[in-house]
């Protein structure tokens, strides 16, 4: 049996939307991302076009989410997973996850955001 494994993505906030500018350091543009979901970052994965979050809730531990920012863009997209899973992942799930679903190529290009736009 053949799963469907698709992503689609929303963007939910803008370099602009924090109120900071996209040229500033990615860490401080992830720190502002960070405050204003009142999150923390479990995993982070770097490419040169787009950065790769896991973010969760402190205390939560099925609360892991799945966020592409685009560096060029100035924007963050949000990824829902065709599998099932509402309420978040874990930490245990992540990397199976990133795998199954292919989630850092779109870090590698944030410009494949577009064609998973939902």
């Amino acid at each position: 049996m053949t799963r469907n494994l698709t992503v689609s993505a929303s963007q939910v906030l803008s370099t602009q939307d924090l109120k900071v500018r996209p040229e500033r350091d990615v860490t401080e543009i992830v720190g502002y991302f960070l405050s204003a979901a009142e999150a923390v970052v479990a995993h982070w994965v770097e490419y040169s076009k787009g950065l790769l979050l896991f973010v969760m809730v402190p205390g939560d531990a099925r609360s892991g989410e799945f966020y592409i920012y685009d560096r060029k863009q100035g924007s963050f997209w949000l990824l829902s997973l065709t599998d099932s899973v509402f309420g978040g992942y874990s930490l245990a799930d992540m990397r199976q996850k990133i795998k199954d679903f292919r989630l850092l190529d779109f870090a590698e290009d944030p410009s494949r955001l577009r064609a998973a736009k939902g």
